[in-house]
């Protein structure tokens, strides 16, 4: 028997801000049936009175061709000769009584009446006799009608296919042949497509279509498992009801495709030649599925399965390219989901083999081509290279020139190719959208207005892709609005974008896409008339939109975080603080465990200031804790997501332990599998061979979907609904037990000072002084000035073996800023919290912890104060009042220093690590010095110093954990573009943070690291704290010394020498009560030593020393 050949789907979606609708059906149309046609030829013959044997012989030689009359008059023989002799005087009465009629039709009209007529008398009369020769001569004179009919008479040739499909229903309703009821199904499937909403045989035609499926199915059913066809018929009876599902978008069809396919995939062993068409076709089941509710694990299986039919087909298959473009696809529908550079490239490596193996003149060309064009358009959208988008242009514009111009007239004979026409004229249509938000050529919009509003118009109603359409005329029209200012593109934006909604189900993966179009062009009209009714309008549909959970959590994100905009500008702060609720609950959706930690500090940026927003409207409405509460839940999003994968599991453990055991497992793997520095992108000249990175990328989101699953589990347990959730304020008020911790929170509408305090609570002070701009001025004047200083030239983070740079400019500089942050952030805090710091530290210095947001997390706090004056007597300094530490998170104080495990050893035991003469780097003499300065203060049983061949990579991971301090005095490096590469260089390479994080050390105290700038961070991610001592507070040290920028070889061993004296000697009455603090006062000391040293405005050489931690 015959099966379907591979259903070639086509669904990439257009650039993100433009829902897209590149549905390509193109999927062979069956022919007429040629074989069938010959029968009848040989029968018109037999009936003329010539033999089998002449008919044969003469075939090949003198065959001569007859007109269209004499085929009609032919075709009415064989039909007259095939009836029994009781019917044939009633056939020739009723053909004189319709010849008057007949007479008024056109030639061809006349001879297709007359032969459907005959046909469907003889179709009624098999229903009643059930004589086989008289359903078999029905068909073939439906086939001969069809025939005869010219292109473009649609709705002839739809009447004339619907009784063919109908006459094989009945046929296989007698005999039970399975190729009888897909071909009813082809055939009435055509005649459907044909027939316009509206018409009044529609319905009668989808009715028709309905029965022939259900018989499908009971045929397969009928079928044993054993039966050489069952697999062949399963494949073709989940084809159709995936076609069914493309054209009318109900779900359960594509349940009851995937379900047939997955089953037909199971009967076909392996080494079978259809193989890999029917896992390609289940591929393509998941993917259409995937399109409809944004399940991930759809996506997952698509990819999987259509990789098995790649593997499987050899190159110079004819279904080689077919399987490469559909591969492609899903990698794009992956890339849109996730962002993962590695689909767009995967995309664009395969959907370009699928145009390189088609040769030129094939069918499906121009098909390949546009979805070559929508892969480079996706790129464009995310790396903005203009190289991309006029690739994406050309290649577009190439498979627009290869579809004929009545493609509409030609749809069944070139493969559905007219039905892909207007997807390519809203795709060609998308890339000039792009190219004109890049450049500003108006003849880029006016030209995506063109084609998009072709595509529509080429579109019929109650089409799937319909809405599609729409919302891209609608998404045009908005930018062109933008550009012009023209009253009536918004006006159309807003009635396109509109339609598309109201056409897209709920639960549609576009329709938070669609609805967020919406929502721009209800505010842009309230930019230009300023209606309120707009606004209203606009933050209904971006609420609506968040409310789409099956939408892709990037488009969720952005419509709260407009509907919180929106409604903090023009409602009540108050009814802001629902929004931002939504805009935390979709964050662990966006920035989730699925992705390697690079990949979620990629996605980070897109957050941008939001937190910072949110905890300001929250402190404008006066709920201090929901401020505290967000401004941690917003941190250190990517740290939070590590720890808590090392969370202790102590009470799950005594009530659940099989739980417990199966998310300990499940969170070691993932943790592994997030600091991975895997590429999912394939090597096509291998495919077979090079997908390690892809099958991890799948195992890390099964992971993170398990890990998710369980948590929801021990959730629905008594007592545990709690679990791993953001933490309350009451569990966060312990991280000020050694001192206040001064939260700071920079937004452009405010900026805020929140102190928590073990003995005076919360409490809120506005810094009215300073702006979000000023911030911004300072960390820039900064930065200008350690450049100049010569500390900041680069990002590899050398200590300097040379005199450091000075001059008065950047001196003056530096002042300036600490001056700034002196009178505008610390003095009036000090000023108000007196009380709190008096309580805090009766006969000491008191502490501070600073938690710092946005620019402001980048500059020197601690060092605040006014010098250099002409009267000393004006000169202050914040280090004359407290001792200051920095944080990245409450939580990380929490979980690394007051709940550490023991108390620690009176006199603990230190690992250094030195490196003098790294290899490819500057000579750092200072560091033997250094070593030795904390070898006086140390014994030989209580250190271990490992220095140059020693001092490798993996001898110092092992022996971090045998050791309470760890100092490591040597080159630091800040990557910024991969953060996770930031690391200490060692002798055989670089200690990276991203292996750190993968250690976990029991003993930890403190981490010296006397390396450059080690907590210096990435300017992108301020809220990440993206650096080497965050890392070391995320593994288990619960003090971290580190520095801000590069410092001076010879200035390291002093810091050194006195902050060990402090922690080892302590000959001294105690400086503090709390031991854990110790490293913090230490610290403070041998800077203040440094600066007497040094001199006071020499700021590059003492500010850089920082301590965070507890």
């Amino acid at each position: 028997m015959s099966e379907s050949n591979i259903p070639l789907v086509d669904q990439t979606r257009d650039p993100a801000t433009e829902v897209g609708a590149d549905r390509t059906l193109a999927q062979p149309t069956p022919d007429y049936h040629e074989d069938e046609a010959a029968e009848l030829e040989m029968a018109i013959s037999m009936s003329l009175g010539q033999s089998n044997a002449e008919t044969t012989e003469d075939s090949s030689d003198d065959y001569m061709a007859i007109d269209i009359e004499e085929q009609a008059e032919l075709d009415q023989a064989l039909f007259l000769s095939s009836l029994p002799s009781e019917l044939f005087d009633e056939q020739v009465a009723q053909l004189s009584e319709t010849r008057a009629e007949v007479e008024l039709l056109s030639g061809w009209e006349m001879k297709v009446n007359e032969l459907n007529d005959s046909a469907v008398q003889l179709a009624e009369h098999f229903q009643q006799s059930g004589d086989c020769a008289e359903i078999d001569s029905a068909v073939q004179l439906m086939e001969a009608a069809i025939k005869l009919i010219p292109d473009g008479h649609n709705a002839a040739k739809s009447c004339q296919l619907s009784n063919l499909g109908s006459a094989f229903s009945y046929r296989f309703e007698r005999l039970g042949e399975l190729g009888d009821i897909e071909n009813a199904i082809c055939f009435i499937r055509q005649a459907v497509d044909l027939t316009p909403d509206g018409h009044a045989d529609k319905a009668a035609m989808l009715n028709n279509l309905g029965k022939a499926f259900s018989f499908d199915l009971s045929a397969v059913d009928l079928t044993p498992d054993g039966h050489a066809d069952k697999a062949a018929m399963l494949n073709n009876l989940g084809s159709a009801f995936e076609s069914r599902f493309e054209r009318l978008g109900e779900l359960g069809d594509i349940e009851n495709a995937i379900r047939f396919k997955r089953q037909a995939v199971d009967l076909t062993p392996d080494g079978h030649a259809d193989k890999a068409a029917r896992l390609n076709n289940l591929g393509s089941a998941f993917e259409s599925r995937f399109e409809r509710l944004g399940e991930l694990g759809d996506i997952e299986n698509a990819i999987h399965f259509m990789h098995q039919g790649v593997d499987l087909t050899p190159d110079g298959h004819a279904d080689k390219a077919a399987m490469l473009n559909n591969l492609g696809i899903a990698f794009s529908c992956r890339f849109e989901r996730l962002g993962e550079l590695g689909d767009i490239e995967n995309t664009i490596r395969f959907k370009r083999q699928a145009v390189d193996l088609t040769p030129d003149g094939h069918a499906d060309k121009a098909a390949w081509l546009n979805n070559l064009g929508n892969a480079f358009s996706h790129r464009f959208e995310r790396l903005g290279e203009l190289g991309d988008i006029e690739n994406a242009i050309r290649f577009m514009h190439q498979a627009v020139d290869l579809t004929p111009d009545d493609h509409a007239d030609k749809a069944a004979m070139l493969n559905n190719l007219g039905n892909a026409f207007e997807t390519r004229l809203t795709n060609l249509g998308n890339a000039f959208s792009c190219r004109f938000k890049r450049l500003g050529e108006l003849g880029d919009i006016e030209n995506a207005i063109h084609f998009k509003r072709q595509a529509v118009d080429l579109t019929p109603d109650g089409h799937a892709d319909k809405a599609y359409k729409l919302n891209n005329l609608g998404s045009a029209f908005s930018h062109r609005f933008e550009r012009l200012g023209e009253l009536a593109d918004i006006e159309n934006a807003i009635r396109f974008n509109c339609q598309a909604v109201d056409l897209t189900p709920d639960g549609h993966a576009d329709k938070a896409a669609q609805l967020n179009n919406l929502g721009n062009a209800f505010e842009s009209r309230f930019e230009c008339l300023g209606e309120l009714g707009d606004i209203k309008n606009a933050i209904s549909t971006f609420q609506q939109s968040t409310k789409n959970s099956s939408s892709p959590p990037s488009v969720r994100y952005k419509a709260a975080c407009r509907w919180a905009t929106l409604s903090s500008a023009y409602q009540d702060s108050s009814l802001a603080l629902d929004a931002y609720k939504v805009v935390f609950e979709i964050i662990p959706q966006f920035i989730w465990l699925g992705q390697t930690v690079h990949q979620r500090y990629e996605e980070l940026p897109k957050i941008g200031r939001t937190i910072n927003a949110a905890v300001a409207t929250a402190i404008s409405a006066g709920n201090l804790t929901q401020a505290v509460e967000w401004l941690e839940e917003g941190r250190g999003i990517v740290w939070g997501q590590l720890l808590q994968l090392r969370s202790p599991l102590d009470d799950l453990h005594d009530q659940h332990p099989q739980l417990a055991k199966d998310l300990e497992r499940v969170s070691r793997v993932l943790e592994n599998a997030g600091t991975s520095t895997r590429s999912n992108v394939i090597d096509i000249t291998n495919v077979h061979g090079s997908v390690t990175g892809e099958q991890e990328a799948q195992q890390h989101t099964r992971l993170a979907a398990e890990y998710e699953e369980l948590i929801v589990k021990i959730r629905d347990l008594d007592g545990f609904d709690s679990f791993l959730k953001p933490k309350k304020l009451s569990a966060l008020t312990p991280a000020s037990a050694n001192g206040p911790v001064i939260m700071l929170n920079i937004d452009q509408l405010r900026c805020d000072a929140i102190i928590l305090s073990s003995s005076h609570g919360i409490n809120h002070f506005p810094l009215p002084k300073l702006s979000f701009k000023q911030v911004e001025e300072l960390r820039l004047k900064l930065l200008s000035s350690l450049e100049a200083s010569n500390v900041r030239v680069d990002r590899n983070g050398e200590r300097k073996s040379i005199q450091l740079a000075r001059g008065k400019q950047c001196g003056d500089q530096f002042k300036s800023v600490l001056a700034e942050l002196w009178s505008k952030v610390v003095q009036p805090i000090l000023s108000e919290i007196e009380d709190v710091l008096h309580d805090s530290a009766e006969h000491h210095l008191p502490h501070i912890t600073w938690c710092a947001t946005g620019a402001l997390a980048f500059l020197p706090i601690h060092a605040a104060g006014i010098y250099g004056s002409k009267d000393p007597s004006d000169n202050i300094k914040l280090s004359d009042f407290t001792v200051s530490s920095y944080t990245t998170t409450l939580s990380a104080m929490l979980n690394s220093g007051c709940q550490t495990k023991q108390e620690p050893r009176e006199k603990p035991k230190v690992l250094i690590v030195s490196q003098p003469a790294t290899p490819g780097l500057n000579l750092l003499p200072g560091t033997e010095k250094e070593a030795m300065a904390i070898q006086a203060y140390t014994t030989p049983e209580g250190s271990l110093h490992l220095t140059h061949h020693n001092a490798i990579v993996d001898t110092v991971k092992n022996e971090m954990n045998k050791y309470e301090i760890v100092h490591l005095a040597c080159h630091g490096i800040q990557d910024t573009k991969n953060p996770l590469n930031s690391a200490f260089a060692l002798y055989d390479g670089r200690l990276k943070l991203h292996d750190l994080m993968k250690l976990s050390l029991e003993n930890a105290e403190l981490a010296f690291l006397s390396a450059c700038q080690t907590a210096a961070g990435d300017e992108n991610l301020p809220e990440e704290s993206v650096h080497l001592a965050a890392g070391m507070l995320a593994i288990g040290y619960p003090s971290v010394i580190a520095t801000m920028w590069s410092i001076g070889d010879k200035d390291a061993p002093i810091v050194a020498d006195k902050v060990y004296e402090s922690l080892l000697e302590r000959h001294d009455e105690p400086v503090t009560r709390n031991p854990r603090q110790i490293a913090a006062y230490a610290l403070h000391g041998a800077v203040e030593h440094l600066r007497d040293k040094v001199g006071e405005m020499e700021f590059v050489r003492w500010v850089p020393f920082v301590h965070y931690g507890v």
